[in-house]
């Protein structure tokens, strides 16, 4: 099976929110390709893949498939973090990193707090 090989890597478990309620929707992978077996991405370019279906650990590494039936690998101490269902949206949209959301939505807390 061809590989993509992501490099600064996050686990993203995606919620929503109705009604006070938390729903855990799932888990996708975001990071930035390395190396591309399948040919579907440029160099470095920001990935946010469908939802996890199975992890499995090899060394230093995870592999992970995806709902679309991609293979993924990452290092296995990648990061993990909590999104909303809205800020995945916006990753896939402008093909943010994680990273770059959490700072969205810092930025967006600061400024209502200011009004």
């Amino acid at each position: 099976m061809d590989r993509i090989y992501l490099k600064d890597a996050y686990i993203v478990s995606v919620y929503d929110y109705k009604e006070f309620e938390k729903i855990f929707l799932g888990e996708f992978l975001s990071g930035g390709g390395i190396e591309d077996e399948t040919f579907r991405f440029r160099p470095f370019q920001q990935i946010v893949t469908s939802k996890i279906v199975s992890k499995s650990a090899d060394e230093d590494k995870l592999e992970i498939y995806t709902h679309s039936g991609s293979c993924y690998v990452i290092d296995a101490d990648h990061k993990l973090i909590d999104i909303s269902f809205v800020e995945l949206v916006v990753m896939r949209a402008g093909a943010y990193s994680a990273d770059r959301v959490l700072e969205m939505r810092e930025q967006l807390k600061s400024q209502n707090k200011s009004h």
